[in-house]
Formats: structure tokens, sequence, C-alpha cells
């Protein structure tokens, strides 16, 4: 199956249009955010009506996360039934075509505010290498939040910055973290060839 995947939009909806293009140029059977689709408010209703009208499936943000969990009567009362509909049907985390997905490092608990903004730089030491490839069974983990392109196995940190497309072959595990899409970057994933395509817009 081809994915297509997004993260960190934040309501950049000229970007979230041009890759949604992308995706159907390229095929892609399954499109997948990895959170953070809420900025401040002003675009999401666009946002959230294209993401349902490509049937986008996903995982919630830091930034998401009270319009995801149980979101007060404030909220209720300020956004509509689009967006709130949308916004419900993301999940703390997702396994989807043999790949994990969360918004944050997959050890950490999306259920958890505190961990959702959790940030301690890039998993740059053995030991953080080992709890994020300890936290799933999982061959391939993608994330978000980091804005940026990373690719880890085991054995540590790539020099990959999302410029080439890599070939994520078995039996080895990944950590990609997809570079954010309101900074023009998204990627696709084939799970049959795991082949992974980076694109950079901006």
């Amino acid at each position: 199956m081809k994915l297509g995947l997004i993260t960190d939009i934040h309501e950049q909806v000229e970007f979230l249009q041009l890759a949604l293009g992308r995706f159907h140029t390229e095929k892609v059977e399954q499109i997948v955010t990895l959170g953070d689709v809420f900025a401040m408010g002003e675009r999401i209703e666009e946002t959230c009506d294209l993401l349902a009208a490509a049937n986008v499936i996903g995982v919630w943000g830091n930034h998401d996360f009270g319009l995801c969990v149980e979101p007060d009567d404030r909220i209720l009362q300020k956004y509509p039934a689009t967006v709130l509909n949308y916004m419900a049907s993301l999940k703390p985390r997702l396994d989807f075509g043999g790949c994990h997905f969360t918004h944050v490092e997959p050890w950490l608990d999306p259920g958890n505010v505190a961990d959702l903004w959790y940030y301690e730089g890039p998993p740059d030491t053995a030991t953080k290498l080992h709890r994020i490839f300890a936290a799933t069974t999982s061959r391939i983990m993608f994330a978000g939040h980091f804005h940026r392109w990373l690719l880890a196995t085991c054995e540590g940190i790539s020099d990959w910055r999302g410029d080439t497309p890599m070939q994520l072959d078995e039996p080895e595990r990944y950590f990609v973290v997809v570079g954010a899409l309101c900074e023009g970057r998204y990627a696709t994933f084939d799970t049959e060839s795991s082949l992974l395509t980076p694109f950079n817009e901006a």
C-alpha cells in the first residue's frame, strides 16, 4: 500500500492542498496525519474539511489535544461540527500498514498532555534510541513534532536530511520523523517496497 504522510499542518491550507494534489498524482492509497492539525483556529474549518474529504486518518498532536480529548463547553461552542467530528476521529496512536504512527516518540503517552509537549532534542544517545525501539515491536515507526526530517536505527541517527528517497529494507528497524507540512515537507511510503520518498516544496 502506498501511504501519504503529513504532519504539523498547523492550518497551512496552501501546503496541504499542494500535498493532497501530489498524493493524487502519486496514486497514494491512504493518507495519514501525524498530528498538529491545529494552530490558532483561524483556518481550522477549511483544514479539517480538506482532511475529511481526502479520508485522512491519523493521530493527534500536542496542539490538537484540547479539540480531540474531551473538549470543554467553550471549545464545543466555538467550533463547528465539521471540525469537532474530524478532530474526534484522530487517535492517540495508530498501527496501520505494518507501521506505527504517533506524534511524539513512541515511548511517550499521547493521552498525557505533558508527554505530548515533551521535547529533549533528537534521540542522539543510546539511551534515547533504546526507549524508542523498546516501546513497540513495529519495524517502522513514524512521528512528527520535531519540524525536521530525521531517520534513526537502533545504532544511531542517519545523516539523511530528507533530500533523497530512502529504502527502509528488512530486517533493520527504523524511527522516522517526517518534516513539517507547514514548512512544505511531506512524504510517501510504500509498504510493499519499503521506499520512503520525501518532498520539500518550500
